[in-house]
């Protein structure tokens, strides 16, 4: 695992950098899985809002489709690489963070977690990672998060923590930001 974080003034071109680097990495390795979340003022703060978005870019959640169609799409991407016994529980818990709500009705893990937030994020936490984990180990896992000067405390200790406990697999942040982000997010 490595980590890349860019910073400059705005209008010095780390759009654009971040957009050459996404061409040139699928233009050389084609089964690289590109996880890309942006930054935003108005989102500034919302817990996992750069991850949420990375994660629904890459497991194709759309906005507007039916609850039932995002759960099958949700439950189809983590049944592919996540190991059989922890599908349920990633599968349930990714849909907390990517709003693909399941019942809680057989599910006791969910049930608690959703009364205890410290539960929920800690949970939360743990299914991004396994995500993580079953996918690197299958292809290659670029993040590019843009704008990181307008991301998330959750989202950066998520990615700080995973570079510490999945160093051995093949997957690489890339993050861009204003030089406030060392403010932010010393």
């Amino acid at each position: 695992a490595q980590a890349v974080v860019v910073t400059a003034p705005p209008g010095m071109g780390k759009s654009r950098l971040a957009g050459e680097l996404i061409a040139l990495i699928r233009a050389r390795v084609p089964d690289v899985a590109l996880w890309i979340g942006r930054g935003d003022p108005l989102r500034g703060g919302s817990a996992f809002a750069l991850l949420r978005q990375a994660l629904r870019g890459e497991i194709g959640l759309h906005d507007g489709e039916p609850l039932a169609a995002r759960q099958a799409t949700l439950a189809a991407r983590v049944a592919a690489h996540v190991p059989e016994a922890d599908r349920r529980r990633v599968t349930e818990f990714l849909g907390e963070l990517l709003s693909v709500p399941f019942s809680d009705h057989d599910s006791a893990p969910l049930r608690t977690a959703r009364r205890e937030p410290a539960v929920m994020s800690e949970q939360v936490r743990r299914a991004a990672a396994d995500f993580l984990r079953a996918e690197s180990a299958v292809h290659p896992v670029i993040v590019v998060l843009e704008d990181l000067h307008w991301g998330d405390l959750p989202t950066v200790r998520f990615v700080d923590a995973a570079l510490r406990s999945l160093r051995e697999l093949p997957w690489m942040v890339v993050a861009l930001a204003r030089p406030e982000v060392h403010k932010a997010f010393p």
